[in-house]
């Protein structure tokens, strides 16, 4: 299929439908939903990491004055989330609904509390007595490579969960070859997602119909729905999973909970509707977590500054348990996926590997291990420079892909993209700061830093690409359905779901371009599977160029028979047709036209006046499936920094992105992502944090903790677009939402290096760690 020809409203900045309801608070967030008769839920939740659970004891709780309910594991027999890849290097385990036998981190629900009021259940949530016997923590990832310390799990023979390696060319050869070995250790801190809407799920069991319906804070609704089926045993077209107005979600949202599961169960077994919604400390604590990478990497270099290999070792902390569909195997296989980068070399070897620790589980959350790989990838292109005396800019033109489609060093095809084109760019764009920045160095009390960070990212991941990880779902597809009503207004059914990204206005946009008529006369339904066609959800940058691909091919499958309507009454061609403005008229007489709600009446309505043997009626699905090895958005990030050095105080002064994205739909919701994204990043830089301690109890469960970046903190972020339309999706587009948040971390990191003439080896560069690394520059 190919892009639509003239688009009116691709392209064009149509400002978001879907903010009337949001910014008026006419939206209904789960927490807005309320059904007669309701229970609400309060989780008794395990306040040590580990330990053998000897009983629960719920006695006190005949004397609170008013009736609830206690569930255990006891009650919910083999319940679990399984998520497991089928490698023979991965040591299987299941995460119990509520805690099994043992509790493994702190905040691990333990039992759960009904009440007919929610304060009433959180104080007898409380009352309930869980006795434990204590068994020795698992805290860090070296403790988890400790062969002497027990296993999370009976049955391990360690608690690395698993170990593997990706590999290709000759990367002896490159050590040979090389005039340089550069081996570099870098980190990155363990954060939490923290959405604006914490997680949330309500389950009612209709007798009448036998529907069980679930309303959730989710991103994936049908893919909620089956997993629900499989534990529940339940047929899944009795089955109803509806995502309401869903107050952000960053991949946070886009895995399958233990709640979701339990608030379900519990509905169908007390025959009343359950609710749940969790706090901003149950969220921190036990929801999901990201990031916390340790990498150590070893260039290889030649005399001329090519890169001629890489060699890779990356260890994740995963926490407790793995988490689907996506397995704890996603976030370090995606690191060594990833890390050759848009660079051409060779020869690479990466052994990657996630361990089990008593800490909350690692799942996907906005860039999915790429802002620590290319915190590394990056840092390592700076060191290397610095090694070398070259520009760092210079050394990355020298080494960047420039001829495209480009076969990488494992083997994945990247499709054409602006590599050099987009650090040409970035280096017009930071000429004076970089001027400044070097006369700046004559200061020992104030120094500007600048530092660049230049990757790419793998988008609309195809089932292909699926089929490889062997995770538990193996499609990538995302499919719509349009049609038209007799009025000539359309309806697109899609099957994503909408938590802030403005996909009702975008593919309202991509559907009215295709049909001719306005984007305001199409509703975009979504996050509801009783109406949506089966899809895996809004994850993985996929919705413009997958989610658009479907719209766009229905919506044309329909506009062809709505030519084909025209040119009967016409006497025309069908080819000679074309559709805008609402209206169908011919190529070389505008004047002659048929309105395109008359064209839908005669279809739906009068059928009599349509072509002989035309069938009627106005409705088109499509399933959109990406490439098998996706397609690959660009972007270069750089980051301007002015540090007080006796202070150790930093000001992010500048920060600015040129990104390639293909065809972009809509420039200024895009340019609203890369923003979004690039505060998150900041955020990753420079500020949050979750800490444990040595007994791995959580210190950070609550913003006066868990520091966040607020406005003050945020310079202008600068976005300008290059546009390198790809043919590997229908309009041309290429996924984008996750690009904001994976370059900040390194670009912020070479501008500390480069101001403080330091090396800048993990995260978070907060206010501690730019005074330790200034310490130098004030004589200590």
């Amino acid at each position: 299929m190919t892009r639509a020809e003239n688009p009116r409203h691709i392209g064009a900045r149509v400002l978001r439908f879907e903010d009337v309801r949001l910014l008026s608070g006419a939206a209904r967030y789960l927490d807005d939903i309320t059904r007669p008769n309701m229970l609400h839920l309060s989780m008794v939740r395990a306040q040590v990491a580990h330990a053998t659970i000897l009983g629960i004891d719920s006695s006190a709780l005949a004397d609170v004055g008013f009736p609830t309910q206690v569930f255990t594991a006891d009650d919910l027999g083999s319940l679990s989330i399984k998520a497991h890849q089928d490698y023979p290097q991965m040591q299987y385990s299941e995460q119990p609904i509520l805690a099994s036998g043992k509790m493994r981190f702190v905040g691990e629900p333990v039992a759960a509390v009904l009440a007919d009021d929610p304060y009433k259940a959180e104080d007898a949530s409380e009352l309930v007595f869980v006795d434990y016997d204590p068994l020795p923590v698992v805290g860090t990832m070296d403790q988890a490579r400790d062969p002497s310390l027990p296993t999370l799990f009976d049955g391990w023979k360690s608690n690395v969960i698993v170990e593997r390696e990706m590999k290709g060319g000759d990367l002896d050869k490159a050590r040979a070859e090389a005039a340089h070995i550069i081996r570099r250790t870098y980190s990155t801190q363990r954060q939490a997602g923290v959405p604006m809407e914490g997680r949330g799920v309500v389950a009612e069991y209709n007798p009448a119909d036998r529907v069980l319906t679930i309303w959730s804070s989710t991103q994936i609704p049908h893919l909620v729905r089956t997993y629900l089926s499989e534990v529940l045993d339940w047929p899944e077209s009795r089955l109803r999973v509806i995502a309401p107005d869903v107050g952000g979600g960053f991949g946070v949202k886009g895995q399958v909970f233990t709640e979701e599961v339990l608030v379900a169960w519990l509905a169908v077994k007390t025959g009343r509707p359950v609710k749940w919604v969790e706090d901003r400390r149950e969220h921190l604590m036990a929801s999901i977590h990201a990031r916390d990478h340790l990498h150590v990497l070893e260039a290889y270099v030649s005399a001329e500054g090519r890169l001629l290999g890489l060699k890779a070792d990356v260890t994740v902390d995963n926490g407790a348990y793995s988490t689907y569909p996506f397995t704890s195997a996603g976030e370090p296989g995606m690191v060594g996926k990833v890390l050759p980068g848009p660079y051409d070399f060779q020869a690479y070897h990466a052994v990657y590997r996630a361990v089990a620790t008593n800490k909350c589980s690692i799942g996907t959350y906005r860039g999915v291990a790429r802002p620590s790989a290319v915190f590394s990838q990056e840092r390592l292109m700076d060191d290397i420079a610095e090694e070398l005396g070259l520009d760092p800019i210079e050394f990355r033109l020298k080494n960047i892909i420039r001829e495209f489609p480009y076969r990488n060093v494992l083997g994945f095809s990247y499709d054409k993209g602006s590599y050099a084109e987009s650090l040409e760019t970035i280096r017009e764009l930071l000429a004076a700061d970089r001027a400044e920045a070097e006369a700046s160095k004559a200061s020992t009390t104030r120094r500007v830093g600048v530092g660049i960070a230049c990757f790419i990212e793998q988008t609309a991941h195809g089932t292909p690409d699926f089929i490889r990880r062997r995770v538990p779902i193996e499609t990538g597809y995302i499919a719509a359905r349009v049609e038209m009503e007799p009025d000539g207004q359309a309806i697109v059914d899609l099957g994503m779901q909408n938590h802030g990204q403005g996909l009702e206005t975008t593919m309202a946009q991509v559907a009215a371009d295709a049909l001719g008529i306005d984007p305001k006369d199409v509703f975009v339904r979504h996050g509801d599977t009783l109406m949506t066609p089966y899809s895996v959800g809004t994850w993985g940058s996929r919705g413009a160029a997958l989610g658009g691909g479907a719209v766009h091919t229905a919506a044309t499958q329909l506009a062809d028979k709505l030519r084909a309507i025209a040119a009967h009454l016409l006497q025309a061609k069908a080819e000679d047709v074309v559709l805008g403005g609402g209206k169908a008229c011919l190529k070389a007489d505008a004047g002659r036209f048929v309105e395109i709600r008359k064209l839908a009446r005669i279809a739906l309505r009068n059928a009599d006046q349509m072509p002989e043997g035309m069938v009627p009626g106005l409705e088109a699905s499509f399933s959109q499936d990406g490439p098998a090895d996706g397609t690959y958005s660009n972007a270069v990030h750089a980051a301007v920094v002015e540090i007080d050095v006796p202070t150790g105080k930093m000001k992010l002064r500048r920060f600015v992105v040129v990104e390639d994205c293909g065809v972009v739909l809509n420039p200024m919701i895009a340019d609203g992502q890369v923003r979004g994204g690039v505060v998150q990043g900041i955020g990753s830089a420079m500020l949050e944090h979750f800490v444990y301690d040595a007994e791995c109890q959580p210190l950070t469960t609550s913003f006066a903790d868990y520091l966040m970046p607020q406005a003050p903190e945020i310079p202008n972020i600068e976005v300008h677009h290059i546009v390198t339309p790809t043919s590997l999706t229908p309009l041309g587009a290429k996924g984008m939402g996750e690009g904001g948040a994976i370059g900040p971390a390194a670009a912020i990191a070479n501008a500390v290096a480069d101001a403080l003439d330091v090396q800048v080896t993990s995260t978070p560069l907060n206010g501690n760690a730019i005074w330790k690394l200034s310490a130098a520059l004030r004589g200590e």
